[in-house]
């Protein structure tokens, strides 16, 4: 997180909102992000904000599956959702998996990539979040909306 400062200490406690634990089946994903929109709609977050916070959900929640778990329902992909004092939107997502390294990534504009069945989630998840951070090896992703 990357607080603004305002002169005097900033409260950054975070209040959880949601805590998930969902099978490594990209049929739970919806359910998850379902769950995560209704808890932002109860907290009044604009319309556009909860659309773009879903598909970065969305997204980060198929990545656990699809790599960090390799499909194995029997794994389990944890998604937390918190708030701070400001209103601004933090959500987690961590899979038991070994991560990786952002380098090793191929960038999904360049021409050879352009008609590529994969490869856009974590670039689309930059575009839609206003910060995204990546923890313990690559296996956690932390979101956040402002």
């Amino acid at each position: 997180m990357s607080p603004e400062s305002s002169g005097g200490a900033e409260d950054t406690t975070l209040c959880a909102l949601l805590d998930r634990q969902m099978p490594a089946d990209p049929e739970a994903i919806a359910e998850v992000v379902d769950s995560i929109s209704d808890s932002l709609a109860r907290l009044e977050v604009p319309e556009q904000k909860r659309l773009e916070v879903a598909l970065a959900v969305q997204e980060a929640l198929a990545n656990a599956v699809v790599h960090g778990c390799k499909n194995d329902r029997s794994k389990q992909v944890r998604c937390r959702l918190q708030s701070d004092p400001r209103g601004r939107i933090v959500i987690i997502v961590t899979d038991p998996g070994p991560g990786f390294s952002l380098d090793q990534l191929s960038d999904p504009k360049r021409e050879e990539n352009l008609h590529a069945d994969h490869g856009r989630g974590v670039y689309l998840i930059r575009q839609l979040m206003d910060e995204v951070h990546f923890e313990h090896k690559g296996n956690e992703i932390t979101m956040w909306k402002y």
